[in-house]
């Protein structure tokens, strides 16, 4: 299967932004034995049956999703997609706040469509803590 790992970061975030639960499951093999999210944030790795589940949350969400694509390797039927997630929360009275969210996530690209077997989020850390982010140094 020919992969564009951007193509498929902006049609993942596409189906978060329009509140598609339905459309995202489609992202994940959430019923995969070897199907496994970690958050850090939540502190939990979760199994399909669960993820699943919170990806039903996405109806509720005001947040805007988009990707920066760091890297992407491929393995013998996966590739390793390496991303900054960005999570953008308008708020009239304090404008735009913004989240950033390492991602790592094992793709499978055989069969039909590329699908997420397993993916780690972790939280970067502000960009006023110096940071550095792949267009320079924040802060």
């Amino acid at each position: 299967m020919d992969f564009d790992p951007q193509g498929f970061l902006a049609q993942y975030a596409d189906a978060y932004n329009a509140r598609d639960p339905e459309t995202l499951r489609s992202f994940f093999m959430l019923d995969d034995p070897r199907f496994g999210v970690f958050e850090d944030y939540a502190g939990v790795l979760f199994d399909g049956e669960t993820y699943g589940v919170i990806l039903e949350s996405t109806f509720d969400a005001t947040a805007e999703m988009s990707f920066e694509l760091l890297r992407c390797d491929r393995f013998d039927g996966f590739a390793v997609v390496h991303a900054i997630q960005k999570m953008a929360e308008r708020d009239e009275e304090e404008g735009i706040a913004e989240i950033l969210v390492r991602a790592t996530m094992w793709v499978s690209i055989t069969g039909d469509a590329p699908r997420i077997v397993t993916a780690h989020f972790s939280l970067l850390p502000p960009s006023e803590s110096g940071c550095c982010l792949p267009d320079g140094c924040q802060g």
